[in-house]
């Protein structure tokens, strides 16, 4: 365990001091480059905005810009043919109306993705898939 705390120690006192480097050559407000975001991206992924922000001195707003661009590097590119479109479904209350032919995308707040094409399929059912697959 030791270990472990040595090396986290040992990685933010490093950028720690590659920022500052940077900040004695440079003129304040100038933009910080793109290896000094991408360094402190991963380790607030790791550790936390808040304890990387206070670590290296810079500001939230710029660090979770740096994280969430990193975290779009790291998603796999999809090439989609089909152009997303926003459907609006039947309240539940119409059991007895169906959805003809579509196709339906739902993201979970985990990450995990469905993808269903459908051809009559109650809308009733299609909110009950839907709410299921978005709980897990």
């Amino acid at each position: 365990m030791e270990d472990r705390t040595g090396q986290y120690r040992s990685d933010v006192e490093q950028l720690r001091q590659r920022f500052t480097e940077w900040r004695k050559t440079h003129a304040v407000r100038s933009k910080f480059p793109e290896e000094l975001h991408q360094a402190a991206a991963r380790l607030a992924h790791r550790d936390g905005i808040d304890t990387v922000m206070r670590a290296l001195k810079v500001d939230k707003p710029s660090l979770r810009k740096w994280a969430a661009r990193l975290q779009q590097q790291r998603l796999p590119k999809r090439k989609m043919n089909i152009e997303s479109t926003f459907v609006e479904l039947p309240a539940s209350g119409a059991p007895h109306k169906a959805a003809g032919r579509c196709l339906v995308e739902v993201e979970s707040p985990r990450g995990g993705k469905l993808r269903l094409e459908l051809t009559s399929v109650p809308t009733s059912e299609l909110a009950e898939l839907i709410r299921a697959f978005a709980a897990n």
